[in-house]
């Protein structure tokens, strides 16, 4: 083994989610040197870079592409992303000076298990979810991934220690013993050059130890390059992930992973304790529980991030239809629900610097912007009611896609109102008809007792809007 410290590690501040091994003792927050704003979390979108709500200018960064450089067109939609840097005074602008990005996972395919929405599979034994409405695929998509198949996966582990993917990559048919896997976790049963990693056995005597100055030790959270030989990865490269320091100016995007019930002040992201007890929650009656995504601004003091701003990155607020109106003033637009059948049911979509943009209209170009938006584009919402009476019909987005073909009619939200006729929901009521089907229950009579008005939170979809009636509702969980 040769060992490496990187002068470029050191010299650049970094923060990283780290991942959760398998057994479910995940890191932390990797060390941040020097001064400076840090931020980690996906990739929204270009013109810059955005991340976490923030438009950063990219004219003097540098980039960090798996370990070795790059430039902002190696960069990708979805890819979890580390940007070193400084914000401005409006707090949705900034300058970054390094951005560094790295996958969770490399490796082959098993276990694939294709859904209608998701699907799951594994790499190394590890549990991978992906969604075909908020994951990016790149040369690959969600209909064509196959058992076998050598992907790269960025993304974030959530409570269960599963990777919700926020990125996927192709990078070959299947394994052979040229394929380069990678895998981050916690170094188990060390035995001289020897030692095992979220199940999987290492063999890292050719391997280059970079930041590790005392060598490889069990317990230590490290990233593994290297060749797959008969379920054995031959490292090449080890890497610590382990580092941990103080520092202020932190942005942190992820999943809550650990939740005390009915306290909104003591959760962990990303398997990192947080200690929100003088936090603003956004929106203002945020309750939190295990598996939500979140952006959290603050800084570390010995070992607990001190949240200043608590901020949810999703939300039970949900529409797929056709645009009706885009309105570049506001930074929004509207789509009409059952404009052929019930006109005038409009829901108005606002736009944040955090939302992600993502156009599946455009092969070449995953990033959508606003002003590429017409009137009957086809597009998937999802984000949460801004009225706090939910009674609203404006959805502040967390994600806008267009989608390449018309799809079903598509609603999520607190029902507001539920009668034999329709349900209400954003502000739209739709029809239901005998035909309609409810969730796990005979019948709407049956299915209405299930339901709380004001409360509960319901999905609508239909495949033939031109009816005018709902197929399906349910209740979500």
């Amino acid at each position: 083994m040769k060992t490496l410290i990187k002068k470029s590690h050191l010299a650049i501040a970094a923060l990283s989610a780290l991942a959760i091994t398998a057994c479910g003792v995940g890191g932390g927050l990797a060390g941040i040197g020097g001064s400076g704003y840090i931020s980690t979390g996906t990739i929204t979108s270009f013109g810059s870079v955005f991340v976490n709500g923030v438009k950063f200018e990219t004219k003097s960064s540098t980039f960090e592409i798996e370990d070795a450089s790059g430039t902002q067109a190696d960069l990708r939609i979805g890819m979890v992303v580390e940007v070193t840097g400084s914000i401005n005074g409006d707090g949705i602008t900034g300058n970054a000076t390094h951005i560094k990005y790295g996958d969770d996972l490399q490796g082959p395919v098993t276990n694939l298990m294709v859904g209608a929405n998701t699907s799951r599979f594994e790499i190394f034994g590890t549990e991978v979810v992906v969604s075909e409405a908020s994951t990016t695929f790149e040369n690959t998509t969600f209909a064509t991934i196959a058992q076998g198949n050598v992907l790269e996966v960025s993304g974030f582990y959530d409570q269960n220690n599963v990777l919700q993917a926020s990125y996927i990559a192709f990078k070959s048919e299947s394994a052979n013993e040229d394929s380069i896997v990678e895998i981050k976790g916690r170094i188990r049963n060390l035995n001289g050059n020897n030692f095992v990693i979220q199940g999987v056995t290492v063999n890292a005597a050719d391997a280059i130890l970079e930041d590790l100055p005392d060598g490889l030790q069990n317990n230590l959270f490290v990233e593994v390059k290297g060749k797959l030989n008969n379920n054995i990865i031959n490292a090449t490269e080890i890497e610590s992930e382990d580092s941990f320091s103080e520092e202020t100016g932190v942005e942190l995007e992820g999943i809550v992973t650990r939740y005390n019930d009915n306290d909104n002040t003591d959760f962990d992201v990303n398997n990192q304790t947080v200690d929100a007890t003088n936090a603003i929650f956004s929106p203002a009656n945020l309750i939190l529980k295990a598996g939500d995504k979140v952006e959290i601004k603050g800084q570390l003091s010995n070992g607990v991030f001190i949240a200043s701003e608590v901020e949810t990155r999703q939300g039970s607020a949900g529409v797929s239809a056709k645009v009706s109106v885009v309105n570049t003033d506001t930074n929004s637009f509207t789509v009409e629900v059952l404009p052929d059948v019930l006109p005038g049911q409009l829901i108005t979509v606002q736009l944040t610097t955090a939302t992600r943009m993502k156009d599946d209209m455009d092969s070449e170009d995953e990033n959508l912007l606003l002003t590429e938006l017409n009137p009957d584009d086809f597009v998937s919402v999802q984000g949460f009611e801004s009225a706090l009476d939910t009674t609203g019909d404006t959805i502040t987005a967390t994600e806008v896609k267009r989608e390449s073909e018309v799809k079903a009619t598509e609603l999520e939200g607190v029902v507001t109102e539920a009668s034999a006729s329709g349900f209400t929901v954003l502000g739209v009521t739709y029809p239901v008809d005998i035909s309609t089907s409810y969730d796990e229950v005979a019948d709407y009579a049956a299915f209405v007792l299930l339901v709380t008005e004001n409360e509960t939170v319901i999905s609508i979809s239909d495949e033939t809007p031109d009816d005018g009636f709902a197929d399906s509702v349910e209740i979500d969980d």
